[in-house]
């Protein structure tokens, strides 16, 4: 006899839930108790909670009781790693939930995650979390710039990595890299050589956030040998510690002291994000007419920059019939 799933009536907060493991892959407990169940709470609080930091009294906590229904039901999967909280992926079942009622943004949901890359991804997460929620920027995961490039297939052996994360901005947008560990400087040298073409034009830059000791000199170096004026970096436990409002050193060949500095926001800390006061209910589509729609637009071509920066296919969500003609796709 197959597991009996315990019957759940989904409501608004449930399509939240679901819909963010699904953005950004897995979550943790705080993450998710962070995002949907403090809303309301100070900034600093809500910092930690996004990078997954909470005591063991987070178990008796509303988010970990609606998650273990969510479980029960079969629409979220609990994962145990070593020196983290619960962490939570999406099902068969709550991927398939969020396309029917329209709600999804993937095609896809990642199903678990190797031991050796967990703690870079949940802090990655805990950034977007950051910047979306308290500074308030459009975020686009490396999830969602892998579906929107390659529509979900894997990469060609050889093509360029993505963006840990990527600031949806017209006029700004910015890569950002978190590295919890130090690269060679050859390595660095063909990255940042790299992003030169992708941010190569006005307003776009490189933010890396460093885990390691004096990792913030340690790249400025690297950063002023070899001339890469649009690449800045800051420590991810100042990042972390100041919500998001840290300052970021860059190189300048037009200053004195080669230094130039960029805060992505003013240090005022603004009031939380308060939700909407009426929750639209979920409506329910048939799943064959959802899942031509499960993605949204993505951003501008240009923000990939010019001069033969990689640019994606904005149409790469839609299945090839539904393509216009001038992408190469015949309707």
């Amino acid at each position: 006899m197959g597991h009996q799933w315990r019957k759940v009536n989904l409501v608004e907060r449930d399509y939240e839930i679901m819909g963010a493991i699904e953005k950004w892959g897995i979550l943790g407990l705080g993450q998710l108790e962070g995002l949907v169940f403090k809303k309301e709470a100070e900034a600093g609080e809500r910092t930690s909670l996004f990078f997954n930091e909470s005591g063991r009294e987070i178990y008796t906590k509303a988010c970990y009781k609606r998650l273990s229904d969510l479980e029960a039901g079969g629409y979220v999967r609990s994962q145990f790693y070593l020196n983290h909280r619960k962490l939570y992926t999406l099902t068969e079942s709550g991927h398939e939930e969020l396309i029917v009622s329209g709600k999804a943004k993937l095609p896809g949901f990642r199903r678990s995650m190797s031991e050796a890359l967990i703690d870079h991804e949940i802090k990655v997460n805990g950034v977007g979390l950051v910047l979306t929620q308290l500074l308030g920027f459009r975020v686009a995961s490396e999830r969602q710039l892998t579906y929107w490039n390659t529509h979900g297939a894997q990469a060609p052996k050889g093509q360029e990595a993505l963006p840990d994360l990527w600031i949806m901005d017209k006029e700004n947008p910015k890569a950002i890299e978190v590295e919890l560990t130090q690269k060679s400087e050859l390595r660095y040298k063909e990255i940042l050589y790299r992003y030169s073409g992708m941010v190569g034009f006005k307003g776009g830059a490189v933010l890396y956030l460093t885990g390691w000791p004096k990792g913030p000199e340690t790249l400025w170096r690297i950063i002023k040998k070899h001339g890469r004026i649009q690449v800045y970096v800051a420590s991810l436990q100042e990042f972390r510690d100041r919500q998001g409002r840290c300052e970021f050193l860059g190189y300048s060949s037009f200053q004195d002291d080669h230094k130039k500095f960029l805060k992505l926001v003013p240090d005022e800390i603004p009031e939380p994000i308060k939700p909407p006061l009426v929750p639209r209910p979920a409506e329910k589509i048939p799943l064959a007419a959802a899942v031509t729609s499960v993605q949204e637009a993505p951003p501008e071509l240009d923000q990939w920059g010019g001069g033969g920066g990689y640019k994606p296919n904005p149409y790469a969500h839609l299945p090839p019939p539904l393509r216009p003609k001038r992408w190469g796709v015949k309707n």
